[in-house]
Formats: C-alpha cells, sequence, structure tokens
C-alpha cells in the first residue's frame, strides 16, 4: 500500500530538517513501513532541496510542489498555484490508495485530489484551527475562512481526525452532520532514557512554548515573584519584551532561550525535574508529551484539553489561578519520592496511549477501514 501525505501549507521538508522535527516525523512512516509495508509519498512546499534531504529510502518519495509549479514571490499567486496543484499530480495519484493531510491548512489541495480522482482521503488535525482562531481573537475573514475549510474538510473527507476529545465534542456540536467521521488520534512521542531525580536541577524550570499571550507567561511570573527559582523558556515571539520587563518588576529568574532543533531540545529537558505550562488554552501539546515522556513532571494550568493528558496528582499536577503555585513546584523539588513516583507514572501513561507502536497501530486501522467497501468510512 502507498499513501500521500499533503504537507501543511507554505511548509517544506527542509523546514523540518532546521527546526529539528525531521528525524522525529520519518520514524513514524519508516515503522509504518517496517510494520506493515505501506510506503509514503511526501508533497511538500519546497524545491529540489528538499529531494537532497532523503535519498535512498525504499519507505518514502519526495514531490516538492515547486520543481512542478513556479514559485511565485507574491504570496496570493502561491496560493492560487495550489489550485493548480492536483492537476499536476494525476499520474503520482494513480498509484496510492489513500490521501492524507498532516494539518488542516493546505487540505483543499487534498480536497481537490480526492473529487478529481476518487481516491479515500483522511484529514488530519494537530489542533482545531477554529477555536483556536477565535480564541487568539484572529480577525473576523480568517475565522470565517478556517470555519468554511473545516467544514469542507469534514465534507469531503472520509475521515477527519483530531487529537482530544474536547475537539471532537466542539466540532461534532458545530457541524453534526459528519459527527461519525471524526476520530481522536492523539499525538505520539518516544519515551527516551530518562535521567534520575538527583541528576536533574534542582531549583530551574524549564517550559516551551511560543512567547504570545496564549501561553500566558505573564501569569506565570507574576505567581513566582520573590521566588529563587529559575525559569528557563524555550521560544520568541511578540511578548519577549514584556515578559523580560515584568520579570525584573517581580524579582523573577526569568531566562528567554531562543528555539533550539528539536532533538537538541529532547536532550535539554533531561536536564530539568519540573516542565511548567501556563497556557490558557492547548489542543494535544507535543511539548508536554515529550516532557513526560523524558520523565519530567508536568505542572500545568488547568484547561479541559491539558485534562485529557495529566490526572492531577498521579501522572503530572494541574493548578489553578487560586493556587499557591510555589509550593506545588516545591513538593516535588524538594521530595524525592513524590517526584520519582508522578514522573514514573507520566511514562506508563504516555507508553499506554501516545507510543509510536499504538499510534501506528491506529493509523493501520483506519487505513483497512477506508479500503473495506464495508465500513462505514470506506470509499
Amino acid at each position: 500500500m502507498k499513501i500521500i501525505l499533503f504537507f501543511t501549507y507554505g511548509i517544506s521538508l527542509l523546514d523540518w530538517k532546521n527546526t529539528g522535527l525531521l528525524d522525529r516525523e520519518l520514524k513514524f512512516y519508516e515503522k509504518m513501513y517496517d510494520k506493515f509495508g505501506i510506503s509514503t509519498v511526501l508533497i511538500t512546499y519546497g524545491d529540489a532541496k528538499d529531494i537532497e534531504i532523503i535519498q535512498n529510502k525504499d519507505f518514502i518519495e519526495i514531490i516538492p510542489i515547486y520543481t512542478i509549479l513556479k514559485y511565485d514571490k507574491n504570496k496570493y499567486f502561491r496560493i492560487a498555484r495550489s489550485f493548480i496543484l492536483p492537476l499536476r499530480l494525476k499520474k503520482i495519484i494513480r498509484d496510492v490508495q489513500i490521501l492524507k493531510t498532516n494539518q488542516l491548512l493546505g487540505s483543499w489541495v487534498a480536497i481537490i485530489c480526492k473529487m478529481l480522482y476518487k481516491k479515500p482521503l483522511i484529514v488530519r488535525t494537530g489542533y482545531d484551527l477554529l477555536t483556536f482562531s477565535k480564541k487568539n481573537k484572529k480577525n473576523f475573514l480568517k475565522i470565517y475562512f478556517y470555519k468554511k475549510l473545516t467544514q469542507l474538510s469534514l465534507r469531503y473527507s472520509n475521515i477527519y481526525l483530531v487529537t482530544s476529545s474536547v475537539d471532537k465534542e466542539k466540532l461534532s456540536l458545530l457541524f453534526k452532520k459528519y459527527e461519525k467521521k471524526i476520530k481522536i488520534r492523539p499525538n505520539w512521542v518516544e519515551v527516551t532514557d530518562s535521567k534520575g531525580f538527583g541528576e536533574r536541577f534542582d531549583n530551574r524550570l524549564i517550559s516551551i512554548g511560543r512567547l504570545e499571550k496564549q501561553k500566558n507567561y505573564n501569569s506565570l511570573i507574576d505567581k513566582l515573584h520573590n521566588s529563587n527559582l529559575i525559569v528557563d523558556i524555550y521560544g520568541e515571539g511578540t511578548e519577549k519584551e514584556n515578559l523580560i520587563k515584568l520579570s525584573k518588576n517581580l524579582n523573577v529568574k526569568l531566562r528567554i532561550k531562543n528555539p533550539i532543533n528539536n532533538n537538541l531540545l529532547l536532550e535539554e529537558i533531561l536536564k530539568y525535574r519540573i516542565f511548567i505550562s501556563s497556557s490558557s488554552f492547548e489542543g494535544n501539546p507535543k511539548a508536554i508529551l515529550e516532557a513526560m515522556a523524558s520523565g519530567c513532571v508536568v505542572i500545568a494550568k488547568h484547561n479541559s484539553n491539558i485534562l485529557e493528558i495529566i490526572e492531577n496528582n498521579h501522572n503530572g499536577l494541574i493548578y489553578k489561578n487560586k493556587d499557591n503555585l510555589i509550593s506545588i513546584i516545591n513538593s516535588i523539588l524538594l521530595d524525592e519520592n513524590e517526584w520519582v513516583r508522578i514522573s514514573s507514572n507520566a511514562i506508563n501513561s504516555i507508553n499506554k496511549l501516545n507510543s509510536i507502536n499504538v499510534i501506528t497501530d491506529n493509523e493501520y486501522s483506519d487505513y483497512v477501514d477506508l479500503n473495506d467497501p464495508q465500513s462505514s468510512f470506506g470509499v
């Protein structure tokens, strides 16, 4: 069996490499090939450089769109050209059994391919773009666009994948007609070789995320005022200067570090006992899952999606606005037995629900359903 994976609009294989995601993402499709004999064609928004990145891999084929379409400096012309892409992919799609998107953005290319070539389509969403756009207070036109794109993707897909039951419930209420198409498929991570309590920092916290209002870092800094804790945040964004100023005013030891290659970042996580998340809302955050897989104890602000990942005082800790966050942090930083208990439970949770073996098995079951004429998901 062969599938086509349509990259998120505007993302190239070179982007994956530069952000350190390449090896991680390829492991999934290599595992699908080794376990089930399924090969993958990647449709990327890159040029010939993408082809040079991966060579001599039986399980993968790279088709950068700017080797078959002209790249235009005008972003609106580039979007317009993407609607032509399905016509150029006719010979390639003829030999594949399933179409799949990596995210919602750009799904229009896959939808047109499905309409033209009658192949089953899986639309995957790492997070609910419509809900995020509303909560981030995007302008009306963007929200309207994301709503229509979500609706079209639900209409034309055979299976629509979300990462949480919260996202499924929201979409099912908004688009009840397509409820049966929606399946939950959380993100996957690998459990890494962990470090013990004594090998990790005893007064430093790590957080990973964009420096934007959604991440709620200003509230985190406020809760840590006048403490001896050091907070290391890996990220960049428009709130950087505001956060630095606030931390100085509140006497918080904040160190903002530039984003680094994902492989190096995983090595950094292993140095910390605690990963802190102050986000007001999340999808199925890989950063938290990777922290748990690394044996880091996650302390996260209460929100509905986080509650699907973390069971309070079992595989992590949840705090609310009224809670004394410093006290919660110290209860873990200074108690080895408690840290070991929660850390071990976190790793077990990841192995049970988010390991690559679990997620590839679920993925394969979707492919089987799509090729079964008796299945409700089949073409």
